[in-house]
C-alpha cells in the first residue's frame, strides 16, 4: 500500500510517498523557513540524488502547490494521510469529510497558524485526486493517555463542560515515533522506560512518556502553550494579554497576531523566527538575539527538570525535530550542568554528530539520543489503517 504524507509545520512542508508493503519511501521532500526570504527546498526523487536550492514561497499555499508540482505523478496511491493539529471533537484518525473540514474550521482560533494551511492542502489534494481517501491523523490523539490531573487546567468548571477547555498536547505523530524508536535503539522494553521527548524545530513541544505512553506534555489546548517557539510565546501570563490588549486598544484579530507571528524567537530577539538566524543574530553582538537564545534553552531545561520529577526518575532524553536534530548549540546548552541529575554530553558526538544516534557520554547515566523525526510512517500506517477498515466497511 502507498501512502502520501503531508506534514504541515507552523514554518515548513514535508511530504513523502511511503510503499508500506516493501518498507521503502519513494519520493520525499521538505520546504523549510516558509514565509521567510530565502526559503528553501530539498526533493529527493527515484534517482536517487537529491535536488536543493532556494525559492520564494511566501505561505503554506505556495509550499504545497511546488511540492505537488515536484512530485509529479500521483497514481497509484492508496490514500493521503494529513498530520493534521486540532479538531473540534475528532481526537483520532479520521477518514476526511466535510465534517472533519468543518472540525478544522471550527478549531482556527485555536490553531491559526496551521489549521487554515491544512483545510487548503486537503481542498488542493480533494481537487486533483477527487476519488482517492484523504486521512486527517490528528496530532492529540497519542497525549489521549495524559491524566485528568495533568490535563487539567485551573478554570470555572462551565469552560470545561461548555467549551472542553483542557491540555491536549501536539507533536503526536514525533513523539509516537520517539515512544517507538528509543527501546529498539537502546534494546530494552518500554515496560518502565522514562522518557523525555523534546521535539523542538519552529514549533517545540516536550512530551513525558513512561511504558510507552504520554503522561504529560508542555502545550495546551492550542500550540501556544509551553515553551516559546519561532514566532509564539509559549507560556504567558494571561493578565499580560488583558493588560496589553487594554493599553493598545487591539481587538482579538491584533493580539492574536501578535501572540502568533510577532513573538517567541522573533518578537525577543527582533531579528528572525528561525534559530540559524538568530544564533548569528548573536554571534554578531545583537544582545537581544543572545537572550531569545537563553530564554529559549532555558524553558527548555527547566520542563526537563520538571519531566523528571513527573516520571520518578529518568532514563532517556530524546532531541527531535529541526532544532533538536541539528542544533549542536541547542543540545549543548540544553544538557548544560545537569550532570547531577545524571545527564551527561559528550562534546565530540556532539559536535560531530549526523543522522540518528547516541551523544551522551560513556559516564552518563542517562542515555543523550538525537533520532531525526519520522512522523510520516506514524502517518502513513494510520491512514493505511484508515483505508483498510474503509474498505472493509464498503464490501
Amino acid at each position: 500500500m502507498k501512502i502520501l504524507c503531508a506534514n504541515v509545520g507552523s514554518t515548513s512542508f514535508k511530504y513523502e510517498i511511503l510503499d508500506l508493503d516493501h518498507s521503502i519511501s519513494i519520493v520525499k521532500g521538505n520546504i523549510e523557513r516558509i514565509g521567510n526570504h530565502p526559503s528553501y527546498f530539498t526533493h529527493l526523487g527515484s534517482s536517487g540524488t537529491p535536488v536543493t536550492g532556494e525559492i520564494d514561497v511566501p505561505d503554506h499555499s505556495a509550499a504545497i502547490q511546488y511540492a505537488i508540482a515536484r512530485i509529479g505523478d500521483l497514481s497509484g496511491l492508496s490514500g493521503v494521510g494529513f498530520k493534521t493539529v486540532f479538531g473540534k471533537g475528532i481526537w483520532r484518525s479520521a477518514l476526511i469529510d466535510d465534517t472533519v473540514i468543518q472540525a478544522l474550521i471550527d478549531y482556527i482560533p485555536l490553531a491559526p497558524l496551521h489549521n487554515p494551511a491544512y483545510v487548503a492542502s486537503i481542498r488542493a489534494f480533494q481537487d486533483l485526486l477527487p476519488k482517492m481517501p484523504l486521512v486527517a491523523v490528528f496530532e492529540t490523539w497519542f497525549h489521549q493517555t495524559i491524566p485528568d490531573y495533568a490535563y487539567d487546567f485551573g478554570v470555572p468548571r462551565p469552560w470545561v463542560e461548555k467549551y472542553a477547555v483542557r491540555r491536549y498536547g501536539f507533536h503526536g505523530a514525533s513523539h509516537r515515533w520517539i515512544s517507538e524508536r528509543v527501546p529498539r535503539l537502546i534494546t530494552r522494553s518500554s515496560e518502565g522506560l522514562r522518557i523525555i521527548s523534546c521535539h523542538l524545530g519552529g514549533s517545540s513541544s516536550l512530551c513525558a512518556i513512561k511504558s510507552g505512553q504520554s503522561i504529560d506534555t508542555s502545550m495546551g489546548i492550542s500550540t501556544q502553550y509551553g515553551v516559546i517557539q519561532s514566532t509564539r510565546t509559549g507560556d504567558l501570563d494571561p493578565f499580560a494579554v488583558l493588560y496589553v490588549m487594554d493599553q493598545e486598544q487591539w481587538d482579538i484579530k491584533e493580539i492574536t497576531r501578535q501572540l502568533m507571528e510577532e513573538s517567541g524567537l522573533k518578537g525577543v530577539s527582533g531579528t528572525s523566527g528561525d534559530l540559524r538566524d538568530v544564533e548569528a543574530a548573536a554571534n554578531e553582538g545583537n544582545d537581544n538575539a543572545r537572550l531569545a537564545m537563553e530564554t529559549f534553552f532555558y524553558g527548555v531545561k527547566k520542563q526537563i527538570g520538571a519531566y523528571i520529577a513527573v516520571l520518578g526518575g529518568l532514563d532517556v532524553i530524546a532531541f527531535t525535530g529541526g532544532i533538536g536534530e541539528k542544533s549542536v548549540t541547542a543540545r549543548a546548552q540544553i544538557c548544560l550542568d545537569l550532570d547531577w541529575l545524571g545527564i551527561e554530553l559528550s562534546a565530540e558526538k556532539n559536535q560531530r554528530h549526523m543522522g540518528e544516534g547516541e551523544i551522551s557520554a560513556d559516564s552518563s547515566r542517562v542515555k543523550v539520543l538525537v533520532i531525526p523525526a519520522n512522523e510520516e510512517i506514524i502517518v502513513a500506517r494510520e491512514t493505511a489503517n484508515v483505508v483498510k477498515k474503509r474498505i472493509t466497511n464498503a464490501s
